[in-house]
């Protein structure tokens, strides 16, 4: 059977003193580092957080802005296109119808030289017959 004396009491009373000097020296340090490190991981992830959530807004912003960029490319390229077309419809216009007044002016000059040779034939025609007709009879 457990005989409390003295003796019991004074072990009592060195357990407490020595958990109270383990507390102070041992276990209080180690508690404050935890709490100190555990406060430190959770600025840090607290910081990895708002990294992540910058880093997702400016990639968005730039998603957006490519976009924008894409779209107003198409446009200038369309409205350049257009104007291409446009100016494409204008010079073949000018060119069809330089062309056609050239050939007008052509069959022009074609039609006034026939009729300079046609008539420059017809005075002939009466002296190139009578010649024929000498040739056919004295063969």
């Amino acid at each position: 059977m457990i005989d409390l004396n003295a003796t019991f009491f004074v072990q009592a009373v060195n357990f407490l003193l020595i958990l109270i000097l383990l507390n102070v020296i041992l276990i209080g340090p180690i508690r404050r580092m935890l709490k100190k490190r555990a406060e430190f991981v959770a600025s840090q992830m607290e910081g990895i957080e708002s990294f992540t959530a910058s880093a997702d807004t400016k990639l968005k912003d730039y998603e957006a802005a490519l976009d924008a960029a894409r779209v107003a490319a198409t446009a200038g390229r369309l409205a350049m296109k257009a104007e291409g077309q446009t100016r494409e419809k204008a010079i073949l216009d000018a060119a069809a119808a330089e062309a056609a007044s050239k050939v007008q002016a052509a069959r022009a000059d074609i039609a006034a030289q026939t009729d300079s040779a046609e008539k420059a034939l017809k005075g002939k025609v009466s002296g190139l017959a009578s010649k024929a007709v000498a040739k056919v009879l004295a063969a």
